[in-house]
């Protein structure tokens, strides 16, 4: 999985309104992740981070939906990290084109 090659604590897909669609980790982690996600997707960065994400490497990639934007969250991960992420989104924007 991405996740496991990427060496990432937690892997999100979150919609605009901050909610999980699919996810690979710890609940808790996942969970704060899609909410703060629609935030960071915005760009609001100065945001205080949810107290299990203190002090963690969190990246962000937007991707367009059907209904909106769509956000692939993460946090840890190897320094190859963008490139496992680059092929998740587009894999997300495969299944969302056969939909």
């Amino acid at each position: 999985t991405t996740r496991d090659r990427a060496k990432l604590e937690a892997l999100v897909l979150a919609s605009d309104e901050g909610f999980q669609v699919a996810g690979a980790g710890p609940a808790a982690i996942c969970d704060e992740l899609a909410a703060i996600a629609p935030f960071l997707g915005r760009g609001h960065y100065g945001m205080p981070l949810p107290p299990l994400l203190r002090g963690a490497d969190v990246a962000i990639r937007a991707i367009r939906g059907p209904s909106g934007p769509l956000y692939l969250v993460s946090v840890g991960g190897s320094v190859a990290r963008d490139a496992h992420l680059s092929t998740s989104i587009r894999g997300v924007e495969r299944i969302l084109a056969t939909n």
